[in-house]
Parts: structure tokens; C-alpha cells; sequence
């Protein structure tokens, strides 16, 4: 389910894996799981990750100066991520990296615990 991860050398204070997630290729996010980026990047996530009697930053949680762009009428909304940003969602989805060309982008991926 997972063979999107790709194992690197991590230093030796990292205990995540490495994912390395092509621009356009649909990969399963699971509820609780973390994404660090490790290089800049935009997420395309369904707006059905929103619950509508739930706050909105109990749905996606990251740090205070993430960019999130929800355009009107959508059902998708975008995540803007700096290197050493964090974010994780509260609802299982399938999300996509945006970008203007084909280099993968990294993340650090820290799985819930059981």
C-alpha cells in the first residue's frame, strides 16, 4: 500500500522514512500520519477532508505560516509547504504533489502509532 516511500539514507537523528512522491501521481495519506517537507512544495487534497461541524484546523494541522488556498466551488483545496514544515490530517484522503515539473518532491513520513 505504501510503495510510494522509498527508503533513503537518513541521518543518524532521523527514524522516518523518506518518500520521494512524483508532481501528478496519487498517492493514500492516512489519517494521522505526519509529512514533513523536506522540499518546497504544494499538496492538492479533496475538500471532503472538512467536516462541516468540525474547525477547520481540526481537520489539517501544521504550523501557523502554512499557505492554504481553498478555492470557491472546488473539490480540491491546496497545502503550501517550506522545507521543515509539518502538517497531518485528521481523514484518510488520496492527495497529489502540484508542480511545473516532473522532480519529485521529499517528505520525512512519521506513521501513526497503533
Amino acid at each position: 500500500m505504501f510503495n510510494w516511500l522509498r527508503h533513503q539514507r537518513k541521518p543518524e537523528s532521523a527514524h522516518d522514512p523518506v518518500a520521494a512522491q512524483p508532481p501528478g501521481v496519487i498517492f493514500p495519506w492516512p489519517k494521522g500520519a505526519v509529512l514533513t517537507a523536506l522540499d518546497e512544495v504544494a499538496l492538492a487534497l479533496p475538500t471532503a477532508i472538512f467536516d462541516e461541524n468540525r474547525p477547520m484546523t481540526e481537520s489539517i494541522t501544521g504550523p501557523d505560516d502554512m499557505l492554504v488556498c481553498i478555492p470557491p466551488d472546488s473539490d480540491t483545496f491546496t497545502v503550501h509547504l517550506k522545507p521543515g514544515m509539518s502538517v497531518s490530517i485528521a481523514k484518510s484522503c488520496q492527495c497529489y504533489v502540484l508542480a511545473d515539473d516532473d522532480v519529485p518532491r521529499r517528505f520525512r513520513v512519521k506513521m501513526p502509532s497503533s
